[in-house]
Parts: structure tokens; sequence; C-alpha cells
């Protein structure tokens, strides 16, 4: 219980540096009206109990799982389940027994898909070519040899239609070269130049600025689970663990990966 306490917190936390606010419509979508006060009534007991242990949840999205008197808490792109009297909380993947589909699996690829679209690009690297079909959000270090090759092939990738917008994810964590490198370049007059030059093992003359978006990014990977780079995490919500080539990217990008 205080393992999950303490994840809990950690995504709240990473939520308060960038919320999500509740949207009302998805707790009572495609429910009959009889339904609704039900529902609403559901949702006022399992805010009150969150907000008992985590005042930060008030960004929570609830809405009913599809199993009878659980309901799906989604924070960010994690998905958490509640009993309907707010007393357990039950972290894990729940399958349905006679398909086998991964239910809480789809749940995440659309909180990962939301998620990922309130991120404001402002603050993000992209190279997008004038016509695309797909966007792939990519978690990346500067010094990672994958995330080299990957954009090398940067050209190819918008060839095929393919918008990337880069999130820094530098592997080791703040207090190194590979985040100071991310610094420089966001600080850059040129980003796209300048984290082209990083990756090609090029020094970069910016001096790191007070503002860059390197520490929201890196929040934003770990609530991700990312482990390794590149990550990338696909228009549909689903995610991509390791370099891809361009030659495939689309074909991967269209399939169910």
């Amino acid at each position: 219980v205080n393992d999950l306490k303490r994840q809990l917190l950690v995504i709240f936390l990473l939520l308060y540096m960038h919320p999500i606010h509740a949207d009302e419509s998805s707790i009572t979508n495609n429910l009959e009206t009889s339904q609704i006060n039900e529902i609403q009534e559901n949702k006022s007991i399992l805010l009150a109990a969150l907000l008992d242990g985590f005042p930060e949840a008030n960004d929570a999205k609830i809405s009913e799982s599809s199993i009878q008197g659980l309901y799906t808490i989604s924070i960010g792109s994690q998905i958490f389940y509640m009993s309907q009297n707010g007393k357990f909380i039950l972290q894990g993947d729940i399958y349905d027994a006679e398909t086998g589909a991964n239910l809480t699996e789809r749940d995440r690829i659309s909180a990962r898909k939301d998620f990922l679209n309130q991120l404001d690009e402002e603050e993000m690297v992209i190279f997008a070519p004038d016509d695309f079909k797909h966007t792939v959000t990519v978690f990346t270090d500067v010094d990672c040899g994958y995330c080299r090759k990957f954009h090398s092939e940067i050209d190819e990738v918008m060839e095929q239609g393919i918008r990337v917008r880069y999130l820094f994810f530098p592997r080791n964590g703040p207090d190194n070269e590979s985040w100071e490198k991310a610094e420089q370049v966001w600080c850059s007059q040129d980003r796209q130049k300048a984290i082209t030059r990083a990756k090609q093992g090029k020094s970069l003359s910016a001096k790191i600025c007070s503002k860059t978006p390197v520490q929201k990014h890196y929040s934003v990977g770990q609530m991700f689970m990312v482990q390794g780079t590149p990550t990338m995490v696909s228009d549909k919500g689903k995610i991509i663990v390791g370099y891809v080539p361009a030659s495939v990217l689309k074909d991967r990008l269209e399939s169910d990966l």
C-alpha cells in the first residue's frame, strides 16, 4: 500500500507541473440517462476518497470500468481502479477472459493519446513535412546511439509523411553531460540544427538559458515508464520501444503495431 501511495504521489506531482482538467463528458459518455445520477454520485464518493489522501488528485478522470462496481481512475497516462465505495485501489491489468484482450492497456492507450495531445508543442523540437499523415512523439537522448541512428534518417522519415515531435529524455537523469546538451539544444537559436549537431557528436556553443522544458519532458517520460531511448508514442497512443528504420516506420504506424 505504501509503495502504491508513493507512486500515486509521484504521478500527482507530475500532473501538478502540467495539470489535466477532468472532462465531465468522459464520465457520462455512452451511458443511459437513468444511470447518470448514480454515476455522478459515485464519482463524488471516489473523488472524496482520493482527495482525502491526495489533494492534488482533483484532475483525475473517472469513468466506469468493464467490471461492475469498479471504476477506472485515469491520472495522466496511468490507470488505476477503485471500488465503488472508494475504500479499495487496485493496480494492475484487467483482461477479458473470453477474448484475452487487455482492457487496461486499451485505457492506457487512450490516456496516453489524450495526455500527449495536451502538451505544448511550443516546448518541443519538431521536424515536420509540409503534408503529414502521422505524428510520433519521441523521447530522445542526444547521446543515445540508436537515437542518433534514427535522427540520421529524419529526412526519410518525413518523406514517409511522418511528423516527429522530440521530447528530451537524458537517460541518466539530471546533472550529467547529456542533460546539459539537451538544455543547450533548447537554448540554441535554431533548435533543429542544434539537435542535429548534438546527435552528430558535434559541440554546441549555446549557453544554458534560465528556462528549458527538459525537466518537464523527463518527468513525462518517467510517468510513461520510459526505460530506454528512443521510445516513440504513435498518434494512436501506442508505445514503440527502440529504433525503427524509417523505411518500415510508416507500416508500423498504419498497422496494429
